[in-house]
């Protein structure tokens, strides 16, 4: 049976009145959990995470918590908290798994004395995956130098610096809204097989050393506002690196995170490549035709770049291909015949290039194009006399030309 909210706050100050008359002493996990609920509103939460909060006996039927054969919380999820997290959370001392999602009211972002993430985390040694969201300026990311057990890492914290990290054995690292390089350490992952990057502010770019992280199946770097513009390291992609070491790459988004740059053409060669997002990098050179070895490859989107020469027949041997960009670079030439191999083709982007002569006719053979976001061929100088073949397409009245 539920208690009211009555004794839920009862409970609260009860604890409260127990720890300031008896002086500091070694608090339980259930009274540790008391005071994170009473710092962070729990009384505000929606019902479905105050769960068993305060009303329920055994730890393990309180929402996002679970704990171990001995009663001792071992994971722990706070997905609203509305306040700093007490420093007492240094005490669940068996903690391995951890998400905090921190917000602090108006009045609390102007104290720049809370400190909404306690630097007390720091003491959970035992730690294999840490989740940390608090975008607020005031946010100061713990030490994580002790830590040695960690293997997934996911911080958000807005113009912070990098952390230490001194785990090796990293699988999944997310970092979010960080100013400066790359750290070295986040190279030193070898068994890393997620990487996503999302800085506040970028200084150098991607390290060649990119390569050690022979393990990677995502990877994700990217530098770009939506409002506004930022300052793009001036820094070559370590293209070669890339597509000559990391074969087991399943999913590559990369933008604003170089100036300069030439795709290689072992890029084809990347037996498990799903999805490849190149933009805003600089490259220039011409498209590999090698792309068209991609036996798995159904998004390939390289745009806004500098790229040059004409849209190789052999690209059209990927077969796979449900989306293909291509906008906003200089390519040239005609739209090769070639295209009509692409069966599965749903959305194509070419527009803002120096393409030029008549829409093939096999280009009808793509039979779902425009089911896809989008298809778009203008702002090139092709030919108006469309054929009729392509007039007759299902979708033929999503395109633009």
């Amino acid at each position: 049976m539920k208690y009211s909210s009555f004794f839920k706050a009862a409970a609260g100050v009860a604890l409260a009145a127990m720890v300031f008359s008896c002086g500091p002493k070694k608090l339980s996990d259930k009274e540790i959990l008391t005071l994170i609920y009473n710092s962070t509103g729990g009384a505000e939460w929606s019902e479905y995470n105050q769960d068993g909060w305060l009303v329920e006996e055994d730890l393990a039927d309180w929402h996002g918590v679970k704990v171990n054969e001995e009663g001792r919380v071992i994971e722990l999820s706070l997905s609203e908290a509305q306040g700093p997290i007490p420093a007492e959370i240094g005490g669940l001392t068996e903690l391995e798994s951890i998400y905090l999602n921190v917000e602090l009211s108006d009045e609390e972002k102007e104290n720049p004395s809370a400190l909404p993430v306690p630097l007390s985390l720091s003491k959970l040694e035992k730690l294999r995956s840490l989740d940390i969201r608090c975008t607020d300026a005031h946010c100061e990311v713990p030490s994580l130098e002790n830590m040695p057990f960690l293997e997934e890492l996911r911080l958000s914290f807005r113009g912070a610096a990098y952390p230490v990290v001194t785990s090796t054995g990293l699988t999944q690292l997310y970092l979010n809204g960080f100013d400066g390089p790359i750290p070295e350490w986040v190279y030193a992952q070898g068994n890393l097989k997620e990487l996503s990057i999302n800085p506040d502010k970028l200084e150098g770019g991607i390290s060649p050393d990119i390569r050690n992280l022979s393990c990677l199946e995502r990877l994700n770097v990217d530098y770009s506002l939506f409002i506004g513009s930022v300052d793009v390291p001036d820094s070559e992609l370590p293209a070669a690196e890339i597509f000559e070491n990391l074969k087991n790459l399943k999913y590559v988004f990369l933008r604003g995170c170089s100036t300069s740059g030439v795709l290689p053409e072992s890029i084809g060669d990347m037996p498990e490549l799903k999805s490849l997002i190149l933009c805003d990098l600089g490259l220039t050179g011409e498209l590999p035709k090698e792309l068209g070895n991609l036996p798995k490859i159904e998004t390939l989107e390289i745009y806004s770049q500098e790229i040059t020469g004409e849209i190789p027949a052999e690209l059209f041997n990927a077969v796979s291909l449900k989306q293909l960009w291509l906008q906003r670079n200089h390519l040239s030439g005609p739209l090769p015949k070639e295209i009509g191999n692409l069966v599965n083709l749903e959305s194509l982007y070419i527009a803002k290039n120096e393409l030029s002569g008549k829409i093939p006719a096999e280009l009808a053979k793509c039979t779902k194009l425009g089911k896809g976001v989008f298809t778009d061929f203008s702002d090139n100088q092709f030919s108006e006399d469309i054929p009729e073949q392509v007039k007759s397409m299902e979708y033929f009245s999503k395109f633009k030309f």
